[in-house]
């Protein structure tokens, strides 16, 4: 029977990719968009992760059960129901899209200016990335917010080398700014999120501004070179990774275990993200111990969500990441008190009160990320506008691994970084060009299709395979 499940989740992820290659073809959703960052992750983390434990009856130590069957087939029910509804809540979303393409605007842009604006909110990102260190009750908010900072800027220096390839000193900013970021990132870090989405920056900055415009046989040889180096990248980081609360994670001493990764190391990592690093196994644990156990917590994650920036010194009892206590939950051994694991969004839905939990964050993941391509799709004369939304992309692809509540948090400040830090300096290095916006909404009245108020942006996919000079 787990064979059966197994080969079901296989069919599940190939029936995701044919959407996703639909929808690119068609011009309904961008191939680089938000939506398949979160379905790329609900792939890995959750389908694939969960056949591989069907298929080799294997998963993370301390979430074993005798029977992977039962909890396996509400696994995969949950999953199946959450695609469905979430794409269905994502095509269906006619007000999110009018409000999306009621707010775009058309900035003064050029490659010096692109290049000007990206180093200050490059710096700005190392600034604030230190600063959070000193100041109480912000750290929690600042090094996130600095990560969309550092995400966007190298963003923005990407448009401008994207307008000039062979520039070699825009090359060479862009090269110096993605090496600075990914060297303040490293500092004291362990999960890969935010320097995987500081390289996801930089190609969503190349596909939006260049790449989404040219022919098929000369997109894909760069998306397999850029896909071939980010996934480099970050094998290297996560086979140089070590756990614990007392490590020393300093510039110096990550650099150094880079240099000298246990060859063994490289074999590990694999298996790990083959296997989605268990997330499947744990989310049937996480539902099997609900039925048998209890300790449902209604919509856990976006009480998590909302609370997490308030100072534990303050509320001492402030929810944990189900991550945490999991582990606690399941006795694990032999590890230290930060150990955690990635729940499974099908893990944080049963343990949220599965009946309330599932059509809720369906519609609300479906709407945010709708907003956000429509957004993007019709800013491509806002270069600020794109970097926002590609600065946290390493926090929507593991939201399907969790915590959710965290990644999602981590999303927004992300966000909120770009938004306020990012526009500030837009103001003196890429002000809003008036006339273009009036050229936009009224010159050009004549040739351009007038799109009903009631008539979604779904069903005018022109208007969002190349809306390039649409404002």
């Amino acid at each position: 029977m787990t064979f059966v499940l197994g080969l079901y989740l296989v069919a599940l992820t190939l029936l995701i990719f044919l959407v996703i290659r639909f929808d690119a073809i068609s011009g309904r959703c961008q191939l680089f968009s938000t939506r398949n960052f979160f379905l790329l992750g609900l792939v890995l983390f959750q389908a694939s992760s969960g056949a591989v434990t069907f298929f080799l009856d294997e998963t993370e130590r301390g979430a074993e059960l005798e029977s992977f069957v039962m909890p396996g087939l509400g696994f995969c029910a949950v999953l199946t129901v959450f695609t469905l509804l979430f794409l269905a809540f994502y095509w269906r979303a006619g007000w999110i899209e009018r409000l999306a393409a009621s707010r775009t605007r058309i900035r003064v842009t050029s490659k010096g200016r692109l290049v000007s604006a990206g180093v200050a909110l490059t710096a700005l990102g190392i600034v604030l990335r230190f600063a959070g260190e000193s100041i109480p009750y912000v750290a929690v908010l600042l090094p996130q917010i600095a990560a969309g900072c550092l995400g966007g800027g190298v963003a923005l220096i990407a448009m401008a080398w994207a307008r000039s390839s062979w520039n070699i000193f825009i090359a060479g900013v862009l090269l110096l700014a993605t090496v600075a970021s990914s060297a303040v990132l490293l500092v004291g870090a362990f999960g890969r999120r935010e320097i995987l989405g500081l390289l996801f920056s930089l190609v969503w900055a190349l596909y939006h501004e260049k790449w989404r415009l040219m022919p098929v046989t000369r997109f894909i040889p760069r998306a397999a070179i850029a896909g071939a180096l980010l996934g480099s990248a970050v094998f290297v980081f996560s086979a140089s990774r070590v756990g614990g609360e007392n490590v020393d994670r300093s510039l110096g001493q990550q650099v150094q275990r880079i240099m000298t990764i246990d060859p063994r190391a490289f074999e590990e990592i694999a298996i790990a993200s083959l296997s989605g690093q268990f997330a499947g196994g744990i989310s049937m644990w996480i539902f099997n111990a609900r039925l048998d156990h209890g300790g449902y917590y209604p919509l856990h994650s976006l009480v998590y969500f909302v609370t997490h920036p308030i100072p534990r010194d303050f509320w001492p009892s402030k929810p944990e990441g189900l991550g945490l206590t999991a582990v606690r939950e399941a006795g694990v051994t032999g590890v230290q008190d930060i150990f955690s694991w990635g729940p499974g969004l099908v893990g944080h839905l049963s343990h949220d009160v599965v009946f309330l939990s599932l059509p809720l964050y369906a519609l609300l993941i479906g709407w945010a990320l709708r907003y956000m391509d429509v957004r993007t799709m019709l800013s491509t004369r806002d270069p600020v506008t794109v970097a926002l939304f590609g600065s946290a992309l390493g926090q929507i692809l593991g939201m399907p691994r969790g915590d959710l509540g965290l990644f999602a948090f981590n999303m927004v400040s992300a966000f909120v970084g770009v938004w306020l830090f990012g526009r500030l300096i837009a103001t003196m290095a890429l002000p809003i060009d008036r006339e273009a916006e009036q050229e936009a909404l009224y010159g050009e009245g004549d040739e351009q299709e007038v799109v009903d108020e009631d008539e979604s942006i779904e069903e005018q996919p022109e208007l969002m395979t190349d809306a390039r000079g649409r404002g």
